[in-house]
């Protein structure tokens, strides 16, 4: 079964019906699963990228509780690779790129998890420049290379 990597900007405009990219993202999801494809996203990356939220904004709690709900009601599989391997390719990455190290975790995430692709609406830190990067560790490592861009991009390459 081919896989689709979940980035959390991608989570958050579905979890948000004022987001600019809310409609995109669920006509992206509802193809998704036409198309017989599994959409994931790391449980570790995902977990991170709230806390640090809520923790600079407690306001946030009700946004991370939409998320986690979208999650649930999408059916999109929050899966956990093993920390210590994911972990030690974030450290890889880092000698690549001048990425933080949150969305590093979604590139190892979505490289571990067997993920045919990443998708973002991030294109500042998920691009094929960072793209190029990722996958030259992942050719070192003899890991699976992935295809990163925008939920619409990702949709041209899948049908």
């Amino acid at each position: 079964m081919v896989r689709v990597y979940l980035e959390l900007s991608v989570l958050i405009a579905l979890a948000n019906p004022f987001d600019l990219f809310h409609n995109q993202t669920r006509k992206f999801l509802d193809e998704i699963k036409r198309l017989g494809f599994e959409s994931i996203s790391c449980r570790q990356a995902v977990e991170m990228d709230l806390a640090i939220g809520v923790a600079k904004r407690p306001l946030r709690v009700t946004d991370a509780l939409r998320i986690l709900e979208a999650i649930d009601t999408y059916g999109i599989k929050l899966l956990s690779p093993h920390s210590r391997t994911l972990l030690l390719l974030v450290n890889e990455y880092l000698k690549e790129t001048s990425l933080k190290i949150g969305d590093l975790l979604h590139y190892a995430g979505a490289t571990l998890l067997d993920a045919k692709c990443l998708t973002s609406w991030n294109t500042d830190d998920f691009n094929p420049r960072f793209e190029k990067a990722i996958n030259k560790v992942n050719k070192k490592k003899n890991l699976k290379t992935i295809k990163v861009g925008t939920p619409t991009i990702i949709l041209e390459w899948l049908q």
